[in-house]
């Protein structure tokens, strides 16, 4: 699920931009300035091309011509008006005399040119409802991820997962165990084998939150990918059980492994450990698997998922991106001035900044709950 999950959360982020990257090309200093005037659309005839482009990607291939098209004047026995503009097709055969379905100018002030566009399109360009192609269009971008997300979970539901055991997730190595109670939440340098995708052949090094376990031959640290250790050691407070770990004889003394804390009430926290051939650590008893003993286990939950002194302060740079795309979308500075410029930074800059101001306090959160403990 948390595969799923992410997904589902990258493309809600990734779904504003691309939405507003849509409504930008549309906003167009020229549409601000056609629609500043009385501006008229009405059929149009090409009388130059100027050029032509050609685009080709994946999906097909289209043109663009720059053309100057004859236009109704702004009276009714006025002379006809010659505009230039753009038009995109998927046709090449487009040549003068060709009738165009219409286009938005103003015919007072002809020197802002001629947007070319269909009838349907022009009332969302005016601000209105969508058009038909753009209803589909928003109608399947907010369905396709959902009926994903949906589809996934449903054949999630419908597998039958392996029951958790200490055999199913240390697999048929010798194993080792520990009866330990929860001594509270704290966070260390976990070293784990090097990336198997790197060439250097360092072991990884990242500073994560652990849970204290303490025992009558001294203290483990069960590292875990919760978000708060205080706050999860706070809800197992007093309980009991029994850590397990398989360490391998190859790789150094350091490094962790695998391991799977199993309390009294058949409830399990699964993490990594150092494996304890080193003095100081408690190195437990041998034990053979499976155990004669062994139930299926359930996972402890909820973990915490907000932190407000680590995650508010980086709000405030969605909210200021937010914001930004609101100011945008409403056509804010639509001139291309300065304004317009800040606006597109914050909102691609806002999130960003964010979750590096959440990284960097995260980070200063566990230093401090390291020296603390």
């Amino acid at each position: 699920m948390r595969g799923i999950c992410t997904f589902f959360a990258v493309w809600l982020l990734a779904a504003p931009f691309l939405l507003l990257g849509l409504s930008a090309s549309d906003n167009s200093a020229q549409l601000a300035a056609v629609t500043q005037h009385d501006y008229r659309f009405a059929p149009v005839t090409i009388t130059k091309i100027h050029h032509r482009y050609q685009n080709s990607s994946k999906t097909g291939t289209t043109y663009t011509y720059v053309v100057t098209v004859e236009a109704p004047g702004p009276g009714e026995h006025s002379r006809a008006l010659q505009l230039r503009g753009q038009v995109t097709s998927s046709s090449d055969r487009w040549t003068t005399g060709d009738r165009l379905t219409g286009g938005l100018y103003a015919p007072d002030a002809p020197s802002l040119g001629i947007i070319l566009t269909p009838r349907r399109h022009l009332a969302s360009l005016l601000g209105g409802s969508a058009s038909p192609g753009e209803t589909v269009m928003l109608a399947l971008f907010g369905a396709l991820p959902i009926t994903l997300f949906l589809m996934c979970v449903r054949s999630r539901g419908k597998e039958e997962p392996e029951p958790t055991t200490p055999q199913s997730v240390l697999g048929d190595r010798p194993v080792r165990r520990l009866r330990v109670c929860i001594a509270g939440g704290t966070a260390g340098i976990r070293l784990t084998a090097p990336d198997p995708k790197k060439t250097s052949g360092v072991p990884q090094s990242t500073l994560s939150p652990a849970l204290r376990l303490s025992s009558p031959e001294g203290t483990r640290d069960l590292f875990d990918r919760c978000l708060d250790p205080q706050a999860l050691a706070a809800n197992l407070e007093g309980h009991a059980g029994w850590l397990y770990w398989a360490p391998v004889a190859e790789d150094p003394s350091d490094w962790c492994v695998a391991a799977l804390l199993v309390l009294d009430d058949d409830r399990y926290v699964y993490g990594l450990t150092p494996p304890g051939c080193v003095a100081e650590l408690p190195q437990g008893e041998p034990v053979d698997l499976p155990l004669p003993d062994a139930r299926p286990l359930r996972a402890v939950g909820p973990y915490a998922l907000w932190q407000s002194a680590v995650h508010g302060p980086g709000l405030y740079g969605f909210g200021l991106g937010f914001l930004a795309v609101c100011l945008i979308v409403a056509g804010v500075d639509s001139d291309g001035g300065p304004l317009l410029s800040m606006c597109f930074v914050t909102t691609v800059g806002g999130p960003v900044v964010s979750l590096l101001l959440i990284q960097r306090l995260r980070t200063a959160y566990l230093r401090r709950l390291a020296q603390q403990t």
